[in-house]
């Protein structure tokens, strides 16, 4: 549930905040189609590539740096006020949601193998559940601190919790396996 809730608010948090990112930035529609854009095309660039990648980055590890892509990105945009630096924050952020995304259906399947279907289930409403609140709450967060780049920088906070948890998570993990080999 925290990798999901963490994926699509670089992408939902754009539209609402369209106005004052263009207005702020300068970037034409044309410029501001690549904020959506970038994000979707690192997705489907990843996915092809995920093969090779397994081979060098493993499933944690991977996880752990796409979640500092979309933490570093979030972070940035709270400073940048240059259309090309807000593009560039979207491929980083898209490349993060990327490796997370081509990722998790096999830590899916390794670590809840009895209960599939209802851990992705759970990871799809996540993903549903992190845009819809930042199409919500970005113009909210944006409007409450007079500045369009709080409404996406905020979503730093998610990303930093799920790395803060997928520690914690890997932790307790080694520490079961631990447990389990000294049994046998």
């Amino acid at each position: 549930f925290c990798l999901g809730i963490n994926l699509r608010p670089i992408l939902t948090g754009i539209g609402p905040l369209l106005e004052e990112i263009t207005a702020g930035t300068g970037l034409g529609f044309q410029g501001a189609s690549l904020l959506t854009v970038l994000p979707v095309l690192c997705m489907g660039l990843v996915a092809l590539f995920l093969p090779w990648l397994g081979r060098w980055l493993a499933e944690h590890r991977g996880i752990v740096c796409g979640l500092l892509a979309i933490a570093a990105a979030c972070l940035w945009r709270l400073e940048l006020d240059s259309g090309l630096a807000l593009i560039a924050s979207a491929a980083l952020a898209g490349s993060g949601v990327a490796i997370i995304q081509a990722l998790v259906p096999g830590v899916v399947k390794r670590w809840f193998p009895r209960r599939v279907p209802a851990a992705m289930g759970l990871y799809s409403a996540s993903l549903m559940a992190g845009g819809g609140t930042a199409a919500v709450l970005s113009p909210r967060i944006a409007e409450h601190f007079s500045n369009w780049q709080a409404g996406l920088g905020a979503w730093a906070v998610p990303a930093l919790l799920a790395l803060l948890l997928c520690a914690l998570g890997l932790r307790l993990f080694r520490q079961r396996v631990g447990e389990m080999v000294d049994e046998l």
